[in-house]
């Protein structure tokens, strides 16, 4: 695994690690309630449109489709299939597959406050009723994080897509919040999963051999005169 990858998942999963003992000890976390009272307290029409859109393309549909176009475009550009084309999609499945061990483990309940259903509506599954860590968190920042890691080669739209998925993220961790389904730390978790996945996927993009070579063009020449 590449060192900055590296970096990433040991940061993540330090913060993970403490955060996760804190919540399951059942440590009150200072601001963590009044903040949810807050984000409440900021509801209105115009908002609660603007982040069920948030909502919608950070759930699971969308954020999988990201991965898997970004990984399909790589095969295509590489003119060659290989398991690092994909690493999105794995980090992505990978933060999904931790994220419903967590929630189950944590047990964690949602705040008790009106919770305002969205454009996609949460699965209906046991362990939905429990809110650490945030899935829609840690899906946007693997999917769009990986959409800006792709646009980062291109001086052009490096600045441009990046505050925009930037400001996206934030947007979806506040929306959480803002819905009444998750508690700031939830978020907070969300993020630092989705990170430490996003990390690993990072380190070992360049580990995976290609499964089928594509074949190269070459253009005929004659004989030299």
């Amino acid at each position: 695994m590449r060192s900055p990858g590296l970096f990433v998942v040991l940061v993540c999963a330090c913060g993970l690690t403490v955060l996760t003992l804190l919540v399951v000890s059942g440590v009150r976390v200072p601001g963590d309630a009044e903040l949810v009272q807050v984000a409440v307290g900021l509801r209105n029409p115009p908002l609660t449109a603007a982040i069920e859109l948030l909502t919608f393309a950070s759930s699971s549909v969308p954020a999988l489709a990201i991965t898997v176009v970004l990984g399909a475009i790589t095969c295509w550009r590489r003119r060659r299939v290989s398991l690092g084309a994909w690493w999105a999609t794995g980090a992505y499945l990978g933060a999904v597959a931790c994220n419903v061990a967590l929630r189950v483990a944590v047990g964690r309940l949602r705040p008790e406050v009106e919770y305002i259903p969205h454009l996609l509506p949460e699965i209906q599954t046991s362990f939905q009723r429990f809110s650490y860590p945030s899935g829609h968190a840690g899906a946007a920042l693997v999917a769009y994080g990986a959409l800006a890691h792709a646009a980062w080669p291109h001086a052009r739209w490096r600045w441009p897509v990046g505050i925009g998925v930037l400001s996206f993220i934030v947007g979806v961790g506040f929306g959480r919040v803002y819905l009444g389904v998750h508690w700031p730390t939830d978020v907070v978790g969300g993020y630092l999963l989705g990170g430490a996945w996003l990390g690993m996927g990072l380190g070992l993009r360049g580990v995976w051999p290609p499964l089928k070579r594509g074949v190269r063009r070459t253009r005929a020449t004659g004989p030299r005169t």
